[in-house]
């Protein structure tokens, strides 16, 4: 059975447990278990197999167990839980994947792995020289570095433990909360084994290691408990489904309360995920936008902004006289540029497209440097840079670099190992920007306390959720990976948030970015939340019918509008709205009476008085509809569309004189392959018959344009011509004639 028929087997039997179906699970199970060839799997199936069956044998005898349910919830644990590791077990048997290859050889090791593990950490606490070298910055010799590299090796072994470990044993755990009792034990490597967790949950449920992020998540050290709420948000969104059957699960979340505003993290590591998923289209914005204008007008912006001298000493202090006119040539650009500095300011990620070319480092070969966190004294960084000359202060770059805001820790690691290949011209320009970061970031919490808690709280999460941003779209590995950033956050149906938030201004911030982005379908459900909790005002009805109609779901739309309507407020804004969705169901006649009582409301309304048009014209009242354009027209005479269909509706009318003056004026300005049809029609009408010839072969022959779709629209406005006065007879003729002079 190969790996995409074993995970949909894995799929169904999971379907069937939380379905109650569990002798379906179990018939299922059996073909999983002896795929995995392990005999123990299949001593454990036939346990649980014969269990059930005297289960419901006892239960139709008759027989009274006080312990039925709890023995029947069991079984559905067991069951879900056989089926984890024998899936986990087949796919080493199956999959040539990398990581089952070395998870093969992670589990023949496992033993002495972990008993060198435990050595090296109960040594850790004792050896105060080697606590002492992880701090330093390793600049003194190679006995230091050589002790770093063996400490690295550690990690690195632990790390492959902690995430191909499908479930955890006492020592397993054991190893976790040794390394959580050392204070010696560095803050950046704790932070790399909660990411291992997190991998590895993600890759295998394990209710132990769930405990373990929860106890994570309440540690002192801000940069570890933030990464473990980033992990367990994912990890109980993953397995959102499963938890029922875990209530001392679910109990336990509940000391997740204790952190001061637990629901406020929830709703930064929510939005910073929602963002994330945004990363594609803001590179797509920067590669096809924002970088062709940029190189295009790179002279001109040398020039005139003099960037050969921007770093002079002044640098910081004036701004460019001639910033606006540098854009006069690219009147958009400039709007590009300050969208993406808000963007960044406000923590999308902007540096993806940039980054990514520069995860090609010998340091990004090992998976587990993709979740380092970059801090000054990282030896790695400093060892790289020793060879750098006395005008590079390394300390200062270093130092800048781990508090810039904008760049996330696996960027930091790629730029500063960049810097090695850089001219030194370069490195110099790029240490005075340095310094002035570190000042303007000094000077900011002094003056603005922009870096208060909150938004110190936030820059760890975003760089963090960068990271694992980078690892899976850019890691060689990401396709043996689940892809957490294909998921779709529906946190109001999640149990964590139930237990933890109990605010509803957080589902409803959540909603509006999901609103303001243009994720409908995401903020319907958190509007439709906050409803069934009793949110009963005009904006929630208002927003969900604007949410029903962009996915054009016109029905439930109106529905919500009619709601918003009952409200004194905002009603000119809510007719419109009920009269477009009218329209959109071809219920013209009540469009039209809807845009009519808007119009009483704002009768100078150019929305207003165009759709009265439409919809007189739909309803084939040309001449109200004429009227309309007309106003249309004299309220905004520089718009050339409303023309057309004022020609249209002079041509119907009969009035063929407007009709070609009209339609001259728009073919001279933007014609379409429609304009030269309708001119035809009046040039035929008219009595200019070779006209008329001309103007239909210039719209068959455009590039839009063929015989076929022009003889389709010419058939829906025969019957204007023969309203005009056109023998039908003389009809055939002419378009055979014209089929001639093709």
């Amino acid at each position: 059975m190969d790996k995409k028929s074993l995970e949909r087997n894995y799929r169904k039997i999971e379907d069937c447990v939380l379905q109650g179906k569990l002798k379906d699970a179990l018939d299922m199970l059996k073909d999983l278990v002896l795929n995995s060839k392990k005999g123990e799997f299949v001593t454990q199936y036939d346990n649980l197999d014969d269990t059930y069956e005297n289960l419901l044998k006892y239960s139709i005898e008759g027989v009274n167990d006080p312990e039925r349910e709890n023995i029947y919830n069991r079984l559905l644990v067991s069951v879900l839980e056989l089926a984890d590791v024998a899936l986990q077990s087949a796919y080493m048997n199956e999959s040539d994947q990398y990581i089952y290859r070395l998870k093969k050889k992670i589990e023949f090791d496992s033993k002495q792995v972990k008993e060198d593990a435990l050595d090296s950490i109960e040594n850790l606490l004792m050896d105060k020289a080697l606590s002492d070298v992880l701090k330093s910055s390793l600049d003194t010799g190679q006995d230091e570095l050589a002790a770093y590299k063996q400490h690295q090796e550690l990690i690195l072994r632990i790390f492959n433990l902690v995430w191909l470990t499908d479930k955890f044993n006492d020592s397993d755990q054991q190893i976790l909360d040794s390394i959580w009792s050392i204070n010696q034990f560095p803050w950046h490597e704790k932070a790399i084994l909660i990411s291992a967790l997190t991998v590895s949950t993600l890759r295998c449920f394990d209710k132990r290691k769930i405990m373990l992020m929860i106890k994570f998540a309440l540690d002192e050290e801000a940069e570890l408990r933030q990464r473990a709420l980033v992990g367990l948000f994912v990890i109980l969104y993953q397995y959102n489904h499963r938890l029922k059957l875990y209530p001392d699960l679910l109990e336990e979340i509940k000391v997740l309360q204790q952190i001061e505003n637990i629901g406020m993290h929830l709703e930064m590591i929510a939005i910073q995920m929602i963002k994330s998923q945004e990363t594609e289209k803001i590179t797509k914005k920067l590669h096809d936008e924002i970088l062709p204008e940029m190189v295009k007008y790179q002279p001109v912006l040398r020039d005139k902004l003099d960037l050969d001298n921007i770093l002079s000493s002044d640098f910081m202090d004036d701004k460019n006289p001639d910033w606006e006119t540098v854009f006069e040539d690219a009147p958009d650009l400039l709007d590009k540029l300050q969208e993406i500095s808000r963007l960044q300011m406000e923590g999308a990620d902007v540096f993806m497209s940039t980054f990514a070319r520069l995860k090609h480092f010998e340091f990004f070969n090992h998976i587990i440097n993709w979740f380092k966190p970059f801090y000054p004294e990282n030896a790695y960084i400093r060892h790289a840079l020793k060879g750098e000359n006395e005008k590079f202060d390394t300390g200062v770059f270093l130092d800048g670099l781990s508090k810039s805001f904008f760049m996330c820790n696996s960027d930091k690691y790629s730029f500063s190992l960049n810097i090695t290949q850089m001219p030194d011209l370069q490195k110099n320009m790029l240490l005075e920007m340095f310094h002035a970061e570190i000042e303007s970031i000094e000077e900011l919490q002094k003056e603005d306390d922009i870096l208060n808690k909150p938004a110190h709280t936030k820059s760890i999460y975003s760089q963090y959720i960068q990271d694992l941003y980078r690892f899976y779209k850019l890691h060689p590995l990401r396709h043996e990976f689940l892809d957490i950033f294909t998921l779709r956050f529906h946190i109001q149906d999640c149990h964590f948030a139930e237990i933890l938030i109990d605010d509803n201004d957080i589902y409803r911030n959540i909603a509006e970015f999901f609103f303001e982005n243009g994720n409908f379908e995401s903020a319907l459900g958190l509007y439709g939340f906050l409803n069934a909790k009793g949110n009963n005002s005009m904006e929630i009805f208002e927003k969900m019918g604007y949410c029903y109609q962009r996915l054009k779901k016109y029905e439930e739309a109106l529905d919500f509008y009619k709601r918003a309507e009952l409200f004194d407020a905002n009603r000119a804004w809510n007719l419109r709205k009920i009269a477009l969705c009218y329209r959109y169901l071809k219920n013209y006649e009540k469009s039209l009476s809807y845009y009519l009582e808007a119009e009483k409301l704002d009768p100078e309304n150019l929305y207003v008085q165009t759709y009265i048009g439409h919809s007189y014209l739909d309803l084939k009242q040309f001449d109200k509809a004429l009227e309309y354009y007309y106003k249309v027209e004299f309220m905004a005479d520089e718009n050339r569309k409303v023309l057309r269909p004022i020609a249209w509706c002079s041509f119907v009318l009969g009035k063929l004189d407007t009709a070609k003056k009209y339609l001259e004026k728009i073919i001279e300005a933007e014609a379409n392959k429609f304009d030269y049809i309708n001119l035809g029609h009046v040039e035929w009408c008219i009595g200019n018959r070779k006209s008329a010839v001309r103007n239909y072969k210039l719209s068959i022959n455009r590039s839009d344009n063929n015989l076929k779709l022009f003889l389709s629209s010419f058939e829906e406005d025969k019957q204007y011509l023969i309203k005009n006065g056109i023998d039908q007879k003389e009809i055939p003729l002419l378009l055979d004639y014209l089929k001639y002079q093709l």
